[in-house]
């Protein structure tokens, strides 16, 4: 087993700041218990979490609630909250180039380390990048989302009726998963970046509109070059469900339902939705790769756990200035479509 931290935590700055202007006390801390999630490894160098999840704790010194600045642009009384679920990785350069490009057109954004809130002290490690099972991975970030949709929809400096949740890679997952439990009046959309098959799975039915967004070069994890994301499916085995989450595909494709099976593609997935009328979309820019915001394209590889059961795979993240900014300029013209 690896080590944890201790779990002491630490209210974030800017969280301070909102709550002292509200004139509240922060009195929902959700700090977690002593016995929160483990480490297990089935492999050299890569391993599953076992044991209870912890909860969103909005106290976490990893919260970043960030409101838009002063010269920002005003889209409302209150700025709408875009809900951030980060990677596989935990929160990086992706996701704080979301908060900044948010932030300045106007739009407040909630950002935090699942991982960290789950007493793992995994910075500058590739712990959680290569060394974990998608499944483990979603199942923390699921929770702490899905927590912190429920503690944003009361915030007082926010437009509580127009929540978005943007999601990347195994965040991104957790995003379409998100689309199924959130309420219709609190949330106007969600986007899903760059999701994979294998995981929590993906659900039945979805509440409100979900864009599903892919660089045509989005290769991550591919055995091949031209194994993009949004077609490739995975082993059933590799899928297990989250705690709360709505019922969907690992009802038959998990570790316990039809383990030798194949799953669906993001792709079949998506199409099977959207014959059914569902609000789903599907967002493919060029010269794109994994993570639009990721900076310039990088055409790397990744190695998954060591030793001699070690797994190469392709790895290419990053996109063109011209396509972020048209990745940007798509959800800002979703988000304005909220206002009359």
């Amino acid at each position: 087993m690896l080590s944890k931290s201790s779990g002491a935590k630490a209210v974030c700055a800017s969280t301070v700041f909102l709550w002292a202007l509200a004139g509240q006390a922060q009195t929902d801390c959700k700090p977690a218990p002593p016995d929160v999630a483990r480490l297990v490894e089935i492999r050299p160098g890569f391993h599953r979490v076992a044991g209870p999840l912890a909860d969103f704790d909005p106290c976490h010194r990893s919260v970043q609630l960030s409101m838009p600045g002063f010269f920002a642009d005003k889209l409302g009384e209150k700025p709408p909250l875009m809900i951030i679920a980060h990677g596989g990785g935990g929160p990086g350069g992706a996701e704080q180039e979301m908060v900044r490009r948010m932030n300045a057109r106007g739009v407040a954004t909630l950002l935090y380390d699942a991982y960290e809130m789950n007493g793992f002290r995994y910075r500058g490690t590739l712990l959680f990048a290569t060394g974990a099972t998608n499944e483990s991975r979603q199942r923390m970030i699921f929770k702490a989302t899905l927590g912190a949709y429920q503690w944003a929809r009361q915030h007082p400096r926010v437009d509580t009726s127009r929540l978005l949740i943007h999601g990347l890679s195994n965040g991104g997952s957790v995003a379409l998963n998100m689309a199924a439990v959130v309420d219709p009046t609190h949330v106007r959309a969600v986007f899903s970046e760059g999701a994979p098959a294998a995981g929590i799975g993906m659900p039945d039915q979805i509440r409100v509109p979900l864009k599903m967004v892919f660089g045509k070069l989005d290769n991550y994890g591919g055995k091949t070059e031209d194994d993009w994301m949004h077609l490739r499916t995975n082993p059933c085995m590799l899928s297990q469900p989250a705690q709360d989450a709505a019922p969907g595909t690992t009802q038959r494709c998990s570790l316990r339902a039809n383990p030798t099976a194949q799953s669906l593609s993001p792709q079949q997935w998506g199409d099977q939705l959207k014959a059914e009328g569902q609000p789903l979309e599907f967002w493919f820019y060029d010269d794109a790769a994994h993570g639009l915001l990721a900076g310039a394209i990088d055409r790397g590889m990744r190695t998954y756990g060591s030793g001699p059961t070690a797994l190469r795979r392709y790895g290419w993240i990053g996109a063109s200035p011209d396509a972020a900014n048209r990745f940007t300029a798509d959800l800002m013209k979703i988000i304005k479509a909220t206002y009359p």
